[in-house]
């Protein structure tokens, strides 16, 4: 039977017989088992006709993990299989972790939500928004009031990402290089990216902001300029304060900024979608996640295992306690994701707390996100979500970039957990 598989089959699917003997799968599956053989199916049929390298995927039932994934590739022109200890890319998903390390701050009282950002970076200071105009001739009028710690976390600030617009102001952020290093949204012509967060940080606070603070969502460095004052505030760079502040009490050795030799065989190949398929756009030869005066961004820059997201995850599921120690105040989380904002990407609607997408009317019409859950993603297309109340869950790891016109894609990886775990809300499956 093997033999007349694809030759990039048979690995996949001898990944799933280990997966199925771990897991006790049968040919009489219920409930949690069978929404678990569901999602397999689902992924392998992507694997296999090239929509993405692999997967890692994680199902939580009542905080513990009650099904696990492991499918493809690593690395596709190698044949090298995908392991369940291989490190990913986490882009956005970093979000979220640098939001908790501001929480935890606010826990701390070393600040507050209502924290004037000029307090701390003061490069922020004498900030302009735009009124009109084009690049060369651009109209600006003074804030009518001090970005807040709230206005960062809820990217109501002002400022805004390079490649989320076509505005002037985008414009500026292309022309003077306010952007970080990373195939995300880069285009030929912009000017050099900042070499280091200093830097980005005195970009930003000479650019014009989209829109006067509070005013509305606009995805953005913001999460990037609160990695700026994690660093501030703790005294210490952000690889070192998030590793005490959260990956060594979260148990995550494999989460980090910065990748040695030791990792290159675990980290994953890059891809991108095309019209040609998937392509290699970046490996362990010319990444620079090994470059030790990389760009330290709290909004993307993260790498890290799928286990240990689940950590994190975890952590979020149990009110902001992981094995009996309390790492984020019940209070905090709460206040995260309490109260959300109405954001928008495009056509598409949705609730936003402090760093984490909240599950609403849209996200569970979209099949995206559930309610009563929260969570994130990242731009390789990982995603995980998280319900307070059961405890259920999901965390998805793969490593593939989908432009615009191949989102679709994308909210099909959503749609395939999204399906049964909806699905299970009304059956019993334990």
């Amino acid at each position: 039977m093997l033999r007349d598989l694809p030759r990039y089959a048979a690995p996949i699917l001898i990944g799933f017989v280990l997966l199925c003997s771990i897991a006790s799968c049968s040919p009489n599956q219920t409930g949690l088992e069978q929404e678990a053989a569901n999602i397999k199916k689902s992924v392998t049929e992507l694997v296999s006709s090239g929509k993405i390298p692999g997967a890692v995927v994680y199902l939580i039932d009542g905080g513990e993990v009650k099904g696990k994934l492991v499918a493809g590739f690593k690395d596709i022109e190698a044949q090298k299989p995908l392991k369940e200890d291989d490190i990913f890319r986490l882009y956005s998903m970093s979000k979220p972790l640098t939001s908790t390390a501001i929480m935890m701050l606010v826990d701390q009282q070393k600040l507050s939500l209502d924290t004037p950002l000029e307090e701390i970076l003061p490069e922020f200071s004498n900030m302009q928004v735009y009124v009109s105009g084009d690049l060369d001739e651009m109209v600006t009028e003074p804030i009518n009031r001090s970005i807040t710690m709230l206005d960062l976390l809820r990217h109501h600030s002002g400022v805004t990402y390079h490649f989320m617009g076509n505005s002037p102001v985008h414009a500026y952020y292309r022309k003077y290089g306010v952007m970080r290093d990373t195939p995300v949204g880069r285009e030929p012509g912009d000017g050099a990216p900042a070499e280091s967060l200093d830097q980005l940080m005195e970009r930003l606070g000479k650019a014009p902001l989209l829109h006067q603070p509070g005013q509305e969502f606009a995805y953005s460095y913001s999460t990037t300029v609160l990695g700026a004052v994690v660093e501030k505030i703790t005294g210490k760079a952000l690889n070192i304060a998030l590793k005490e502040m959260i990956f060594d009490p979260l148990e995550m050795s494999d989460t980090k900024f910065l990748l040695d030799e030791a990792d290159a065989s675990r980290f994953v190949v890059n891809y991108m979608m095309t019209e040609d398929g998937i392509k290699r756009i970046e490996d362990w030869e010319n990444t620079d996640y090994k470059d030790p005066s990389r760009l330290l961004d709290g909004g993307g820059a993260i790498a890290g295992t799928g286990a240990d997201y689940l950590h994190f995850v975890q952590m979020l599921g149990q009110g902001g306690i992981y094995k009996g120690h309390r790492v984020l105040s019940q209070e905090s989380l709460e206040v995260m994701v309490s109260n959300p904002i109405n954001a928008s990407f495009g056509n598409v609607l949705f609730d936003f707390g402090l760093g984490f997408e909240v599950g609403s009317e849209h996200s569970s019409k979209d099949k995206r996100l559930p309610l009563e859950s929260f969570g994130w993603s990242g731009s390789g297309n990982t995603y995980f979500w998280i319900n307070p109340k059961t405890g259920d869950g999901v965390v998805f790891m793969t490593q593939v970039i989908l432009p615009p016109k191949f989102q679709a894609q994308g909210d099909y990886l959503r749609r395939i957990v999204f399906d049964q775990i909806s699905d299970d809300e009304t059956s019993d499956k334990h």
